[in-house]
């Protein structure tokens, strides 16, 4: 890739000169001279040095626009030519939401693992948060987890799988066990939230707020073992998709569905378009529609 684009966008990303410069390996002299040149073929002042680093002008965050894109399609042209000539991957690096990673990809992997046993997978269990911006940057092959609806990712493609639902995770004997879950039977409790779940919080304030009930969330957590025995050990509800009904189960706890639901989102699997014939990738694919069909069959 072209280096003044390089320059650039490590400018971008590393917020400083200073910091841009150690990312890519030049000295900062040079990574001057490249933004001067990259600046006078454009036309335009890309960036204005503030006390905090590097800001972007208008002419700027048009130019990134662009040059995300000249990024992305040299990291697509790169892997579908490494694909043809390995015939594979060394490394498949996979980003999963909770749904994901605690249900459809242990079965999934232990497949993989037996039929491709050249390639070593790593597992990111985390939201789209962390994930995506990795998946774009090329530091992740495919993210399964929330279908991102309010967004366009460039060069990438969407398999919807199913709907997944914000279930309320209780004690079997908590006192509103057998109650219908409206919002006055919600309201006034304490809420633990999984993964730090930003809409699911916003959701849920939303929900309740709307018609003047108060709640409160008291911990956020990305360990979903450390919010289940908290649940065990008080009266707290936590937050939850209700499609990990079996793994709520099997720690002797419920889940229950509000009538008027929380939020609903779909979920399934994002990926880059030079990647999905990737033999591994294509088998992945597999797996998960074969798992999440089973689920809701």
């Amino acid at each position: 890739m072209d280096r003044k684009i390089k320059a650039f966008l490590a400018i971008v990303d590393g917020g400083t000169l200073t910091a841009a410069a150690s990312s890519i390996g030049l000295a900062q002299p040079s990574l001057t001279k490249f933004l001067q040149r990259l600046e006078k073929e454009v036309g335009g002042q890309l960036f204005v040095r503030k006390i905090r680093g590097m800001e972007l002008t208008p002419f700027g965050k048009v130019f990134l626009t662009h040059a995300r894109r000249i990024e992305a399609e040299y990291k697509f042209a790169t892997e579908e030519i490494a694909a043809m000539k390995y015939g594979g991957l060394p490394n498949l690096r996979i980003g999963a939401g909770p749904l994901y990673h605690m249900l459809h990809l242990p079965n999934a992997l232990t497949t993989l693992v037996m039929e491709f046993p050249g390639t070593r997978i790593d597992v990111l269990a985390e939201n789209n948060i962390v994930t995506m911006p990795k998946l774009q940057r090329g530091e992740l092959e495919i993210v399964c987890g929330e279908i991102e609806t309010d967004q366009s990712l460039y060069g990438m493609e969407t398999i919807k799988l199913l709907n997944a639902d914000t279930g309320i995770i209780m004690r079997p004997d908590h006192a509103h066990a057998t109650k219908p879950m409206t919002p006055e039977v919600i309201a006034g409790h304490t809420f633990i939230v999984f993964q730090h779940d930003d809409r699911a919080m916003l959701e849920l304030a939303r929900y309740l707020g709307n018609r003047g009930l108060d709640h409160r969330v008291a911990v956020s957590t990305s360990s979903f073992a450390t919010g289940l025995r908290m649940v065990r050990a008080t009266n707290y509800f936590m937050l939850a998709p209700a499609q990990l009904r079996t793994v709520i189960e099997e720690a002797g706890l419920i889940v229950r569905i509000p009538y008027e639901p929380i939020r609903q989102f779909p979920t399934g699997i994002t990926v880059r378009s030079s990647s999905r014939s990737i033999p591994i990738i294509a088998r992945l694919i597999e797996l998960l529609r074969k798992s999440t069909d089973a689920s809701v069959s």
